[in-house]
């Protein structure tokens, strides 16, 4: 496993709602394969509430019940992010300081760790990608909650990444260590590619708190200290040089297409990440509909002049292969990249597609297109990367699962429809997500990546019906896309399948995807991720632009 520790300060979660950012940056890191160890602080001005509060009950300095007052504020924040995460959809799993063992002794305002219980956070790690912990906060030896002083979250952070053997990155409001406070002195200030631990202890203080940098420099740890979504960062623990590269500070202007159900959501996450991302113009059916619409004014049902090279992505969340594809092939060819949502799309146009993508040397991503929030994509191009792909094996529509599940689970096949349309998992035609078409879209996607050049001799189709839902006792039922290598060349399949209760897709609940990827070293990929729904869907297509940004230096 590929461990990262990541901590999440109160100047970072301002609010509840910047919860939604420290999810898109959990999710960067875990469509990388990363697994990650998420501490978090309490929102930004509730520790001193807190304390507030507590002084008010109080008339010695402090009360040996303060810790457990104070630990409410972590607490809160922690549990929130975590269903935040799960909402959209990454394998996420709670922790609190006692359960990983977390013992720290010394004042119990103030105190230092000195064990945990590592092999509690490795074991879920091999269940989910995130495990999510409260900073701060930690036990005595007699099980009585201790705090870690002011700015302690950052010791958690780091005390769990040295315990663990991982890197550790620290969240600040900031994007780097500067010389000087960029609010005073402006662009004067220089940043600080890496610091060594004595000008660290010096100059990152009171950024970075002193008893974390003084375990980090003691432990000869690497300690990584940035904003959300930077590609880049200042390193505590590395020999000091300031940072060489000029930074274009300007969000990242992109158009989009849509303001459906995901379109709608994709819009309102840009509008939290206005630092980051500028929403330039929206392509829609109706304008009028959506007058009190916060980029109301960016609304036009003007296709034929939408394609201009004035903006530097654009985002496709159209259904159909028109316009989409026009619209896709038209802005690659003027030079700026594209992500889309429309697996058909790009499916149907995909040579055209990376042909002008190569030609004007935009990008060409489409993440959001197969399995929603589960990166799927992203696993098959790590690895045709170093290896030769012989199969692929997936759950990949999230409609059609939540179907089949509600229907084993007892329910009607119409109630079940219902329902996934209620959710949003579902349009009112849900044909597509149930004669085959959605799926082989994205499996065409996939072949392609996995097996280029290679064209099944033949595919094997089945529909997924009322009738055809007879699930036998004992066993599992899911619609499964196969593509794999024999002798006889490519084969392809498209159908529900009996499984095994234990079988790994079997596993797939609800709007859940799943995939199965096998190397020809022996290895086998496992990816898992929920595949409907605005909010998985929206996280995907934000990671594709952020990352188009960190790539192209736009945003730094």
């Amino acid at each position: 496993m590929s461990i990262l520790v990541v901590k999440f300060g109160g100047s970072v979660l301002v609010s509840e709602s910047a919860l939604h950012r420290a999810v898109s940056e959990i999710y960067r890191y875990t469509r990388d394969a990363r697994k990650i160890i998420a501490v978090v602080s309490a929102f930004k001005g509730q520790t001193d509430q807190l304390l507030r509060l507590a002084g008010a009950y109080t008339q010695a300095s402090s009360s040996s019940a303060t810790p457990h007052l104070v630990a409410t504020g972590e607490m809160r924040a922690a549990t929130l992010l975590a269903m935040a995460c799960e909402r959209s959809g990454i394998p996420t799993r709670f922790r609190s300081a006692s359960e990983i063992g977390l013992v720290a002794d010394g004042e119990h305002l103030n105190a230092n760790p000195v064990s945990m219980k590592p092999d509690v956070l490795t074991k879920d790690l091999e269940a989910v990608d995130l495990v999510v912990v409260p900073g701060y906060v930690a036990e005595s030896a007699s099980g009585e909650p201790v705090l870690l002083g002011r700015g302690g979250s950052d010791l958690t952070a780091v005390f769990i990444a040295d315990k663990l053997g991982a890197p550790v990155r620290l969240y600040k409001d900031v994007d780097a260590i500067y010389d000087a406070d960029p609010a005073q002195v402006g662009d004067s200030a220089k940043p600080f590619d890496s610091l060594n631990w004595d000008e660290a202890l010096k100059i990152a203080f009171p950024v970075v708190q002193n008893k974390a940098m003084r375990y980090a420099a003691d432990k000869g740890l690497i300690v990584e200290v940035g904003g959300l979504s930077k590609g880049y960062q200042t390193v505590l623990g590395a020999p000091t040089t300031y940072r060489k590269a000029a930074v274009l500070k300007r969000p990242i202007r992109i158009a989009v297409m849509g303001a459906g159900g995901v379109g709608a959501k994709f819009l309102e996450r840009c509008l939290e990440w206005s630092d980051l991302i500028e929403v330039d113009r929206v392509l829609v059916r109706d304008p009028s509909k959506r007058r009190d619409h916060p980029l109301a004014a960016a609304f036009t049902s003007d296709a034929r002049n939408f394609v201009r090279n004035d903006v530097d992505v654009f985002v496709d969340i159209g259904t159909g292969v028109s316009p989409s594809a026009e619209l896709l092939e038209g802005f690659l060819k003027a030079g700026v990249s594209v992500t889309s949502a429309n697996k058909q799309a790009v499916a149907a146009s995909g040579d055209k597609l990376r042909a002008a993508a190569k030609a004007s040397g935009a990008m060409l991503t489409y993440s959001a297109s197969v399995g929603g929030g589960a990166p799927v994509i992203e696993a098959l191009k790590r690895a045709v990367k170093s290896h030769k792909v012989k199969s692929i094996a997936g759950v990949l529509n999230g409609t059609s699962n939540f179907v089949i599940d509600q229907v084993e689970s007892g329910k009607s096949f119409d109630a079940a429809m219902d329902e996934a349309r209620r959710l949003g998992f579902a349009e009112p035609d849900s044909t597509a997500d149930l004669d085959g078409t959605d799926v082989g879209a994205k499996l065409k996607l996939l072949r392609e990546i996995a097996f280029p050049g290679l064209t099944p001799a033949h595919l094997e189709v089945g529909q997924i019906t009322e009738e055809s839902l007879i699930i036998p006792t004992g066993k599992g039922l899911r619609y499964v896309a196969r593509c794999y290598l024999t002798e006889q060349g490519l084969q392809a399949s498209m159908k529900l399948e009996v499984l095994d209760r234990d079988h790994y897709l079997v596993g797939a609940r609800g709007e859940q995807n799943r995939a199965i990827i096998e190397l020809d070293n022996g290895e086998t990929w496992y990816v898992t991720g929920k595949g409907a729904g605005a909010w998985p869907t929206t996280e995907s297509l934000l990671a594709d632009v952020l990352q188009i940004a960190r790539e192209s230096k736009l945003s730094q």
